[in-house]
């Protein structure tokens, strides 16, 4: 299934997303990251997955990327908002999320 201009069928920009800590015993410490996508048809499945490091780490941020799993029956051409959502353990320094096959930065707020 082809999409958008961007290669994608599911549209996201950085005012879509949320990025909120949780600090648990032992100071260990998550992030979990929720948004809304407007996809292209229904039964888009999407997920955030830890997207491949950068040349040069940066200890402040936490690198996703957006999957999108397309529907596996025909479903009629309609935009629906779909959700998505991940947590990922993270160190105490991390403070944004960069979804990096979108180029969308969040800032991670304590929660």
């Amino acid at each position: 299934m082809s999409g958008y201009e961007n290669g994608f069928a599911c549209t996201a920009g950085a005012q879509d997303f949320t990025a909120t800590a949780h600090r648990y015993g032992k100071g260990r410490r998550t992030v979990t990251v929720k948004g809304t996508c407007q996809c292209r048809t229904p039964g888009f499945e999407l997920k955030l997955v830890p997207a491949s490091p950068p040349i040069v780490k940066v200890p402040e941020e936490l690198r996703l990327d957006l999957k999108e799993v397309p529907p596996n029956d025909t479903v009629a051409q309609v935009i629906t908002p779909t959700d998505v959502e991940g947590e990922f353990e993270v160190d105490d320094e991390v403070e944004r999320v960069f979804i990096n096959n979108r180029n969308i930065t969040v800032l991670v707020k304590e929660g």
